[in-house]
């Protein structure tokens, strides 16, 4: 049964409600509907963390909790969507490509991006015992990574969230990348010291940014954490076509491990550079997924 959680990190403690019965939902849902309208937007303050919760949701979800987190940083607040699993043995962060940002609401509505193939199949990493973290992006650029998310301010603002998930749910953080992505991952892993991810996974890389970054322009020899190359045979987006794997995996010089993973089969619709080709794994999600949940569980054995 999920479990309605008031949970906000603002100096005081956490509340959490457990309806253990199914014949308290109906309750449960009256008072989480209550509850979220009396939950504010109220500034940032104590350890640096607002956690919105999402009581009408979690009454009804089978997911045990989802909540909204803004992390302090720079001033502002870097805003994700967490939703927890039983028994989880990681946490894992889920980049978008495009423009990035997931435009996600106070009540836990993703606005953006929502049919990406990371984002649309995260339930899958839950079934895999993955805490999934959906990001969306620093307050100070809602509506497009691009421009900066190659760059040390937004590493650093992605090292606020790492530390935030460690100290929350004492259990390694992996970064996840697809698409455009791959550029936000594979920064964030090269730039980081202390607060780096303990791994990360580059699906469909962006080999050729279009006049934007791409993971060539990044500082790809300094990421320690051991990487995941995961690529359909068949995508034939022109920026991010399969032969840019090897290159990739080349400039991986100082990571612990690097695996490379190929996919074949599923359905190649519309765009070929969007979620529903070749390139966002269509049809075969749950085994993709399946097998990058292996490695990370086992990277050293892979």
């Amino acid at each position: 049964m999920p479990i309605l959680r008031m949970s906000r990190v603002v100096g005081g403690p956490r509340y959490h409600i457990n309806f253990g019965k199914s014949a308290l939902r109906l309750t449960a849902l009256a008072l989480a509907i209550s509850l979220t309208a009396c939950v504010g937007r109220e500034k940032l303050a104590g350890e640096g963390v607002r956690t919105t919760p999402l009581a009408a949701i979690n009454a009804v979800s089978a997911v045990p909790v989802i909540e909204v987190h803004d992390v302090l940083s720079r001033g502002g607040a870097v805003r994700v969507l967490v939703e927890e699993t039983d028994d989880a043995v990681a946490v894992a962060i889920l980049f978008a490509g495009g423009r990035g940002a997931t435009h996600i609401s106070d009540q836990g509505r993703i606005g953006s991006l929502g049919g990406n193939f990371l984002i649309r199949s995260r339930h899958a990493f839950r079934r895999h015992g993955f805490t999934t973290v959906v990001f969306d992006s620093p307050s100070d650029s809602t509506h497009d990574l691009r421009p900066f998310h190659h760059g040390q301010t937004f590493a650093n603002d992605v090292g606020k969230v790492i530390h935030h998930l460690r100290r929350t749910y004492g259990l390694p953080v992996w970064v996840i990348g697809t698409s455009r992505g791959t550029v936000a991952v594979g920064n964030v892993a090269a730039r980081l010291g202390k607060n780096a991810p303990d791994g990360v996974v580059f699906s469909s890389s962006l080999f050729d940014g279009n006049r934007t970054a791409d993971v060539y322009d990044l500082p790809l020899e300094d990421i320690q954490a051991p990487s995941l190359i995961v690529h359909h045979r068949e995508d034939g987006c022109l920026y991010t076509l399969p032969g840019g794997v090897n290159r990739l995996r080349d400039r991986l010089t100082g990571a612990k491990r690097v695996g490379v993973m190929w996919f074949e089969g599923g359905y190649a619709r519309g765009n070929p550079c969007q979620a529903r080709g070749y390139h966002g794994f269509n049809g075969i999600e749950d085994e993709v997924i399946a097998k990058i949940a292996a490695w990370i569980k086992n990277p050293a054995g892979s």
